[in-house]
């Protein structure tokens, strides 16, 4: 783009004065800003003096050479290049942006368990800029079709999903809503403890089990006698092959570790647990 110096030249040709060179420039837009997104808004360049020539450009592509211009693009910047009908070697230029409203969704995705396929979205509010006005209204759409309004959408599939969002002047925008999954690696249980308390593999530990808090766990002897049981299992206070309090032979026994979970069928993990002293 030339940059255009603004300078007073009068020259006296034949008799005639000419006016100041170049020509201000200026594009008026029809409707003015600001307007709902994909409105259509047609500029207009006009001149003191008149033009001869137009080249219209937005977002830096060329889009015609006529005396106006329409476009729909969301935020557009509109450049007109023009020459002037008394200023034939000066080319001008005029700028004008489109001002769009805005409709924007504040969401929490809840998700409260490892490695779930759904998880609940929960819609905190709605804003709007400049001249959005309420009330709002919006619309989910989900994997089984529109979802209506709600505050709290339950048990969605984890998935990006669009928020139709509406204001009182008819204005639409739309937030698409992204779900990520919590992905957690398994339970790792140790196969092998030492416990004769010398502060060192004396306790069985389930490797991750942090990340399941909802689990119950249940130990055996060879013949299928139950030797322990506990819930919430943490690695804090866990098994340290005792029975009411005695040490428990060394021997080959077996855990049943279950997990719960809210949305999802539970995990059943099963191996043996070596004990040596």
């Amino acid at each position: 783009m030339k940059k255009v110096f603004f300078f007073f030249l009068i020259l006296f040709i034949s008799g005639n004065v000419f006016s100041q060179c170049p020509e201000p420039v200026t594009i008026v837009a029809n409707p003015t800003n600001p307007v709902c997104k994909n409105t259509p808004v047609t500029f207009t360049a006009t001149s003191a003096s008149g033009i001869s020539s137009y080249i219209w450009v937005v977002n830096g592509d060329t889009v015609g050479t006529g005396t106006s211009t329409t476009t729909s693009t969301n935020f557009a910047q509109v450049n007109v290049y023009v020459v002037t009908t008394n200023c034939p070697t000066d080319t001008v230029t005029a700028t004008k942006f489109i001002v769009n409203t805005t409709l924007v969704a504040d969401y929490n995705v809840i998700i409260t368990e490892c490695n779930q396929p759904v998880a609940d979205i929960q819609i905190l509010g709605i804003t709007g800029n400049p001249i959005a006005s309420e009330p709002y209204t919006y619309n989910l759409s989900g994997a089984g079709g529109d979802l209506g309004q709600q505050d709290l959408y339950p048990d969605i599939p984890i998935g990006s999903y669009p928020l139709v969002i509406t204001d009182a002047n008819g204005c639409v925008d739309t937030t698409w809503i992204v779900m990520t999954n919590l992905e957690c690696p398994p339970p790792s249980p140790t196969e092998v403890i030492t416990p004769n308390d010398d502060g060192i593999n004396d306790m069985w530990i389930i490797n991750n089990i942090q990340f399941y808090p909802d689990n119950e766990v249940y130990i055996f002897d060879r013949w299928g006698q139950r030797v322990y049981h506990k819930s919430e299992y943490d690695n804090l206070d866990g098994w340290q092959a005792k029975y009411v309090g005695t040490d428990m032979p060394v021997s080959t026994y077996y855990y049943v570790l279950k997990i719960k979970f809210e949305k999802s069928d539970d995990l059943v993990f099963k191996g043996p647990i070596s004990v040596f002293r």
